[in-house]
């Protein structure tokens, strides 16, 4: 909690989920999400290293705001879309500690070759964009706003990559243990900006269900088995492609993830890296989720990229 709150993390958003239209959207209720990783010396999430590269302060991770969209999902979808909908966002303007934002969905949506799709929105109180994307409801939406932004893609510059030089792209792992802990999640519970009874509730789908943001942190045990990445550098999430293929994802259960590289990028601030993960139940061989991550590489906080400017 940044100094000088004095008002609970769940009291502030403790109001029931509500539904508003409001020209052509589906607005869900105002939450403040918290930055729960302030702690993170160094990161794009402290106060201080936050600001000395130019953002207003600590960021909220983008993982944390796409929580906010499953209940809105489940509106405009229906319940099953917790079991094979998809949520697709590209992360434009972070936020901060206690910063009123909303997740919008279209009203209307299209549909294309059974893929029911929607656009998606965060806006904060003061109308920056923090995030946009799409949400769907089919068993893997092709042509979601993140997959559309991977075809499009700028290329690696003239210079090559500098950080991820030691990473190839056809880079894979398979069968990494990984799971989310219910102690995990029952110490989010005060802060989180939706809370849901499946979180404590096993009797709903037979076990206790994940949040978003902590089923997105277990698919991450693939970054520990990339090749060494060259040099000091900050990252941060530069959009996520999360798809149920026969969800939720339970806690304390035991998981399996396959990851690949997808591409590797360049933009004139950050390296950009792509890859693509499953996550499986290893006593059925089901898949139980897709995530197609982009994280972004800051230049400017790398020595490997003092020495030219960036192209």
């Amino acid at each position: 909690m940044t100094a000088g709150h004095q008002i609970s993390h769940w009291t502030r958003n403790a109001d029931p989920f509500t539904v508003t239209t409001i020209d052509g959207w589906l607005v869900g209720p105002t939450r403040r999400p918290t930055n729960n990783s302030s702690h993170e010396v160094g990161t794009i999430h402290d106060d201080r290293t936050a600001r000395e590269l130019g953002f207003r302060s600590g960021t909220i991770a983008g993982s944390i705001h796409m929580e906010q969209f499953v209940p809105l999902c489940e509106y405009a979808f229906g319940r099953d879309w917790s079991r094979s909908g998809s949520l697709s966002l590209y992360f434009l303007n972070p936020s901060i500690d206690d910063e009123p934002v909303e997740a919008l969905i279209g009203s209307s949506e299209t549909v294309v070759d059974g893929c029911r799709r929607r656009d998606a929105v965060m806006k904060s109180a003061a109308g920056m964009t923090i995030l946009e994307g799409s949400a769907s409801a089919s068993t893997f939406d092709t042509a979601s706003a993140v997959r559309e932004r991977l075809r499009q893609r700028r290329a690696v510059c003239a210079a090559g990559s500098r950080i991820l030089a030691n990473v190839p792209e056809s880079f894979s792992a398979i069968g990494l243990p990984t799971s989310v802990p219910q102690a995990d999640i029952d110490a989010r519970l005060s802060i989180i900006t939706e809370r849901r009874p499946e979180f404590t509730d096993a009797t709903i789908f037979g076990h206790s269900v994940a949040p978003l943001s902590a089923a997105i942190h277990a698919m991450r045990v693939f970054e520990y088995q990339l090749p060494q990445i060259s040099g000091g550098f900050i990252g941060m999430f530069g959009a996520i492609d999360w798809q149920y293929l026969n969800g939720p994802v339970f806690a304390d259960y035991p998981y399996e993830v396959d990851g690949r590289v997808v591409a590797i990028g360049d933009s004139p601030k950050t390296e950009m890296l792509w890859y693509e993960c499953t996550l499986r139940d290893p006593s059925t061989s089901q898949d139980i989720a897709r995530m197609l991550m982009l994280s972004r590489l800051l230049k400017a906080t790398s020595p490997l990229w003092h020495e030219a400017p960036a192209v």
